[in-house]
């Protein structure tokens, strides 16, 4: 099996400076590549990946471009083969889109590191390509193969993030199947009765949106009343960046003990809907909330770590009606509002928390 890891970085001033003109190289090669393969398909004519490495490297030897040559050869074509993957899953699936330019103030910082070249050269330092000095990095000893390595900027940290490959634990699984039912009110409830509060309703969280509406505020106002970016305007940007982290950072060390806790007891199964977030999203008062409990996330965090357990994750059907049926005796009301919590059945006079109900239902959904 591919795990993932990440390594902290700890570069000096001058290797950061390197790190950035790496990756603003590693987003030009992306750009120019994919201007370049739109302008020859207008005109009738496909190229593929050496096509576009030429492309580069003839931009690179000449006067006007020659800064290119301050990254290693291996940015600029990781990037076109990057850009190359996406145009290709354009055509091959219609729902993926056509592929987008690298725009400097929403792309993530990163560049490509080959493997056959990197390498630990004690436990708090690695080598990268195109350093000549070691990069210091947190205390470690990483996996002897390591893939896919990539060094990213997350807005305030440099890390190396990298993929191994390992041999998965046979585990022995009980016989429990658990249902769980994703949701606003609480992040998860579960069929065996636990509870997963929603994160974001929690203060530091609302403290931290609170703060970043008024840096966004001041943000719109300064562009009003000024032509170009200013100092101020800049450092506001920082600090919206900062706050932006320190939420992701909240909810996702949430999202992966929750998922953690899921898969602890070693279900044989673990039962979820298929959730469609665009048209529960459609209601205008819950669509910040459905767009903030990140249920496409759960489910991504859920598929490896059963998969590493070797659990089943069965996914429900889109339409099955979890939330409308009984769970005693299997009836179905036809109309159930979202003000009313309590689960009421008219048939056997059964009386459940609603998110319970849908949890045991996922679970007999599988039985």
């Amino acid at each position: 099996m591919i795990k993932a890891g990440k390594l902290r970085l700890l570069p000096t001033k001058e290797q950061e400076l390197l790190f950035f003109s790496f990756c603003n190289i590693s987003r030009f090669a992306y750009n120019e590549s994919l201007s370049f393969k739109i302008s020859m398909y207008n005109d009738g004519i496909f190229v593929g990946v050496q096509e576009c490495i030429d492309h580069i490297k003839d931009l690179k030897y000449s006067e006007e471009y020659s800064w290119i040559k301050l990254a290693p050869e291996a940015v600029t074509k990781q990037a076109i083969r990057d850009m190359n993957r996406s145009f290709t899953l354009f055509f091959k699936r219609g729902n993926k889109g056509f592929p987008k330019y690298k725009k400097k103030s929403k792309t993530r910082p990163s560049f490509y590191q080959r493997t056959d070249r990197f390498y630990q050269i004690d436990e708090n330092h690695v080598r990268i390509t195109g350093i000549k000095q070691p990069v210091k990095c947190i205390k470690t000893q990483l996996p002897n193969k390591i893939v896919n390595t990539r060094v990213i900027y997350d807005g305030k940290y440099w890390f190396l993030t990298y993929s191994y490959y390992y041999e998965a634990e046979i585990v022995e699984l009980t016989d429990e199947v658990l249902g769980v039912d994703l949701g606003v009110r609480n992040m998860a409830t579960c069929s065996d009765g636990r509870i997963f509060k929603n994160i974001n309703k929690e203060p530091r969280i609302i403290k931290l949106e609170k703060r970043k509406k008024l840096i966004q505020r001041k943000i719109a106002r300064k562009y009003k009343c000024n032509s170009r970016k200013s100092n101020n305007i800049i450092k506001l940007e920082n600090d919206l960046r900062t706050i932006n982290r320190k939420i992701f950072n909240i909810r996702n060390n949430y999202l992966h003990c929750m998922t953690k806790e899921l898969v602890r007891n070693k279900p044989k199964a673990i039962v979820i809907e298929d959730l469609s977030v665009c048209d529960m999203a459609k209601t205008k008062l819950l669509n910040r909330y459905i767009y903030d409990a990140n249920f496409s996330r759960i489910r991504k965090y859920l598929e490896y770590k059963t998969n590493e357990y070797g659990i089943k994750l069965v996914i429900a059907d889109r339409y099955y009606p979890s939330t409308k049926k009984c769970s005693c005796c299997g009836n179905i009301i036809e109309k159930m509002s979202l003000d009313n919590r309590i689960y009421e059945c008219k048939k056997c006079g059964m009386t459940m928390d609603r998110d319970l109900n849908a949890s045991i239902n996922l679970k007999n959904y599988y039985c």
